[in-house]
């Protein structure tokens, strides 16, 4: 998912917010997980990826716990 977010952003032109968006909310709202997943809330599970400036994963959570 990361390699696409960084297509989006250089191939596409899109804005990383928006390629953020098309790589989180979207794909949940697809699977019915909106209520739970694609979004930093309260409330939401916390899976996360911190990417670096060139974009590429550097650090990982999953429900909260630093992998």
């Amino acid at each position: 998912m990361a390699t696409a977010v960084r297509n989006a952003v250089s191939l596409l032109g899109l804005e990383l917010a928006e390629a953020a968006r098309m790589a989180s909310e979207y794909p949940a709202a697809f699977l019915g997980l909106e209520g739970e997943l694609g979004r930093i809330a309260a409330g939401y599970r916390a899976n996360l990826a911190l990417l670096d400036d060139d974009l590429h994963v550097s650090r990982t959570w999953i429900e909260g716990v630093a992998s």
